[in-house]
Formats: C-alpha cells, sequence, structure tokens
C-alpha cells in the first residue's frame, strides 16, 4: 500500500494494485497548505494493519476507484480525516454524505486541523464576509454566476495573493497583487469571461461554472493559505 496524498493511495484490491480515491472527501493538494499533514494521517491510518475497501462509488474520470476505507479498529477512514480537519466534505450522492458533511461543521467550528486560524502561518486577522453569492442564476450560468466578498473589518484588506477556492481540487482563483478592500467594501468574483475592473474579477474563462448548484464551500485562503472564510450552501 502506498499514499500519495492525503485523500489517494495505491492498494491491492481484487489481486491487482489500483489507484484508490477516497469517496467523499478532499484533502489539500500539493504544495498547498496542509498537504503534508493531510498525507501523513492518511499513512498513519492505514499502515498499523490490514484495510477494508469498499469501492461502492465505482471509477472517476481518472480510472481511480472511489471508495470508503476502513481500517483494522473499524474506523471509517474517510469520516476520520474529515472530523480531524484534514480533508474538507465533497458535496455528493453517498450514503455517508449527511455525516461526512456534520463531521465538517464540528471541526471547523473547533478549529482543527486546517481550520485553525494559523495552521500554516501568522493569522491576519481580517475580517471577510460573504455578502452574496449567485450559484444558480436563471438560465446559464458562466457571465452571470458570481461571488460577492464584503470587508467587515475595522481597517483595509490587502487581497493579493490569496485565494479564493471551492470544495473541488481544480477551481482556484488567486487576486492579482494590489487588490485591496476599504472597511465595508465590496470584491466580486464573477466566473467567465469579462475585464477586470472597478472591484470585479473574472475567473475560469472558457471553463464550466464553478459554483455546484447542488451545494458547494466558498474557502478563503490568505497568502501562507489559512483558511480566512468558510462559507458553506446547499
Amino acid at each position: 500500500m502506498r499514499v500519495l496524498d492525503g485523500d489517494s493511495l495505491e492498494a491491492a484490491m481484487d489481486g491487482e494494485v489500483v489507484e484508490i480515491r477516497l469517496l467523499g472527501i478532499n484533502a489539500p493538494e500539493r504544495d498547498e497548505c496542509w498537504d503534508d499533514e493531510a498525507r501523513a494521517a492518511l499513512a498513519e491510518a492505514v499502515t498499523s494493519g490490514p484495510v477494508l475497501i469498499d469501492g461502492l462509488g465505482g471509477r472517476d474520470r481518472y480510472g481511480r476507484v472511489l471508495a470508503y476505507l476502513w481500517n483494522e479498529t473499524g474506523r471509517l477512514v474517510n469520516l476520520d480525516l474529515v472530523a480531524e480537519g484534514h480533508a474538507v466534505a465533497l458535496t455528493g450522492d453517498h450514503p455517508e454524505a449527511a455525516t461526512f458533511l456534520a463531521a465538517e461543521d464540528v471541526a471547523y467550528a473547533a478549529r482543527l486541523g486546517f481550520w485553525e486560524p494559523e495552521a500554516c502561518g501568522a493569522a491576519t486577522g481580517a475580517i471577510v464576509e460573504v455578502e452574496e453569492i449567485s450559484y444558480d442564476p436563471p438560465g446559464r450560468d458562466a457571465g452571470i454566476e458570481y461571488l460577492r466578498l464584503r470587508n467587515d473589518g475595522a481597517g483595509p484588506v490587502d487581497l493579493g495573493g490569496w485565494t479564493i477556492r471551492d470544495e473541488t481540487s481544480s477551481h482556484r482563483f488567486v487576486f492579482p497583487a494590489g487588490t485591496t478592500v476599504a472597511p465595508g467594501g465590496t470584491v466580486t468574483l464573477r466566473s467567465g469571461c469579462g475585464d477586470d475592473g472597478e472591484g470585479t474579477f473574472w475567473w475560469e474563462c472558457g471553463y464550466d461554472p464553478v459554483w455546484s448548484n447542488d451545494g458547494d464551500v466558498v474557502l478563503l485562503l490568505d497568502r501562507h493559505g489559512n483558511v480566512v472564510l468558510r462559507h458553506r450552501y446547499s
């Protein structure tokens, strides 16, 4: 068994070595904040003894087996990684989806793992909230879907180098240098193609809309990768 990152590994299944993608969760990507810790947590969970692989999720588009992983003590590894703050729960249709989402809520409230304000560096102390998110506008989402953030702090916030992401591994937007939001001010991020200006930025031009209509999470990460904002909707 070989751990690849915080949510995937290679293991023997039905007589062949396959890549397993843990169903229902998403750990930080390589070179992101908490990647090493998530990988170590998965390795610790599976190297102490045999594991049970329940490949009920079929395979993803990369051919990886989507599975629950049970360790020798009967613990559901996928759930433990979320509960300990090593991974986010994915919105989706699988038997433990609601349990995973509830575990994420608890981990976030307790500031465990990468939810700790200084998980990957000194915290900024910024207070940024989601003022509005239009994740399912009428018609075609691209070009209409948007996220608006508001600075609720007493001083300006320099968002240069900060990242907006969703619960997937693919959607990331990094604010350009010099993006400063005054107290009470807002910045808007639109999905699709357009010209930046007047506090509005565009991302994922030519790709699918970012925010899932079935539920998703907005994460704002500072330059170190610390989570400054978590906003989940369903």
